[in-house]
């Protein structure tokens, strides 16, 4: 059976600030295992940013 995976839709407003990377730091550091990527107007994220998205939540066991 698939694990349910609890988190947030978006960056906690809890985080260092609204930038993708400090949002899924923060949510490991709240115990948490996903966050959603609300992308509401558009794909805004380079493939850069894409790829250390990627190896961020992959440190910190986030989905």
């Amino acid at each position: 059976m698939s694990k349910l995976r609890i988190g947030t839709g978006g960056v906690p407003l809890s985080s260092k600030s609204r930038s993708t990377l400090a949002g899924i730091e923060r949510i490991a550091e709240l115990g948490l295992e996903h966050m959603e990527l609300e992308f509401v107007r558009g794909v805004k994220m380079g493939e850069d940013t894409a790829k250390d998205v990627r190896k961020t939540k992959e440190e910190n066991n986030v989905s």
